[in-house]
């Protein structure tokens, strides 16, 4: 059984309600009320507490309430609606649609039915003299009429789809070209670095495995930006349990929003510190903690520390590998910035600045 919700749903989906006159649905009506020689004919679509016309002919008013619709009535039907004389109809004689303007004598109305079975409003004739029948033959063509403006609503509905779905499928190309990019990328990068095969594998798994992360986090926020706190903590997920997650700190100031392009270089850059605290660092050891702040200004500056309470941290990331190239080259210059990275005693600092211009979302002009 259809539900109210459910049909006032299918009405929404339309897109008709509130929307401006058109030749078309005009066209419809004024054909109806001169096929039936009638004064008005409507189109009339039931909203949650009104009835509006999407078009109207002899008729000023825009909408009614609900309450007093004879439409109301009508979209409860399976087939034509037919009131002879509403004064004497019990369910419409003390109306104030007939007691009072436009005083309706004669109503006639055809749902209009969606190919899912949602009535969502009528084609409707009024007459304010009451007839003494209305016959097969004229409830046939006022089927036909409802049935035309039926077409005409699921046409836009169709039309709109196809539009939605080219929209939706030349951002998949650009997204999934990206995606594509950025792999064959690190697969170029990577195949120079590495010389075994079973680790040029596993690495490449790795970081094609981030970069979906990323691609699938980016979805969520229709490919336009995300928060760095929220990417941060999507990336170091995968190294720590729910539990473990309180060894990061986050700065509590204010959430930067970055751009796409650069979320797919910070998740590479924040798997490949992860690995290297995991294998080396801060979350080898059980006492070891993170931290990661950034400012912002003219210049973006973020910084990884790694601290492990006086415990040595070994010398690592200054290999020749892909993981050192990453850190120390290939995001440093992608931002246009720089990479610094300080070993000492108390712990490993690694600091990267990026132009704000390729770090930062801007809604007005975006780089990415």
């Amino acid at each position: 059984m259809v539900t109210e919700a459910e049909r006032l749903a299918a009405l929404k989906a339309t897109g008709m309600l509130d929307s401006p006159a058109e030749a078309r649905f005009d066209r419809l009506v004024r054909i109806a009320a001169n096929t039936f020689g009638v004064p008005t004919a409507l189109v009339s679509l039931i909203d949650e507490d009104r009835q509006w016309f999407k078009a109207r002919h002899g008729l000023e008013d825009t909408e009614t309430p609900r309450s007093i619709a004879f439409c109301d009535v009508a979209i409860r039907q399976t087939d034509i609606m037919v009131v002879l004389d509403a004064s004497k109809d019990p369910r419409f004689s003390d109306n104030p649609l007939v007691t009072g303007g436009p005083r309706i004598g004669f109503y006639a109305g055809a749902p209009l039915i969606t190919d899912d079975g949602h009535a969502i409003g009528t084609l409707c004739i009024l007459d304010d003299t009451p007839r003494t029948e209305f016959s097969e033959r004229e409830r046939q063509i006022l089927r036909d009429l409802g049935d035309s403006v039926m077409t005409e609503i699921e046409s836009t509905q169709r039309q709109q789809r196809i539009v939605d779905l080219e929209v939706i499928n030349r951002e998949l190309q650009h997204r999934m070209g990206n995606m594509y990019a950025h792999i064959s990328s690190l697969v170029s990068t990577i195949g120079r670095s590495e010389t075994d095969k079973d680790e040029l594998v596993i690495r490449l798994r790795e970081k094609i495995s981030t970069l979906a992360q990323t691609q699938a986090l980016m979805a969520t926020r229709e490919w336009k930006s995300v928060g760095l706190t929220e990417l941060v903590n999507t990336a170091m997920a995968s190294f720590l349990s729910e539990e473990e997650i309180s060894r990061i700190d986050l700065p509590s100031g204010e959430d930067i929003e970055v751009t796409s392009r650069a979320a797919f270089l910070l998740s590479l850059m924040l798997n490949e510190l992860g690995t290297n605290a995991l294998k080396h660092g801060a979350l080898r050891a059980q006492n070891g903690r993170i931290s990661f702040s950034w400012t912002l200004g003219d210049v973006v500056t973020l910084v990884w520390k790694e601290t492990l309470s006086g415990q040595d941290i070994p010398t690592t990331g200054h290999g020749s590998g892909f993981g050192s190239k990453l850190l120390a080259s290939i995001v440093p210059k992608s931002f246009r910035g720089a990479a610094t990275s300080d070993l000492s005693p108390d712990g490993l600092t690694n600091t990267l600045t990026a132009e704000r211009s390729l770090f930062v979302y801007d809604p007005a002009s975006i780089k990415s």
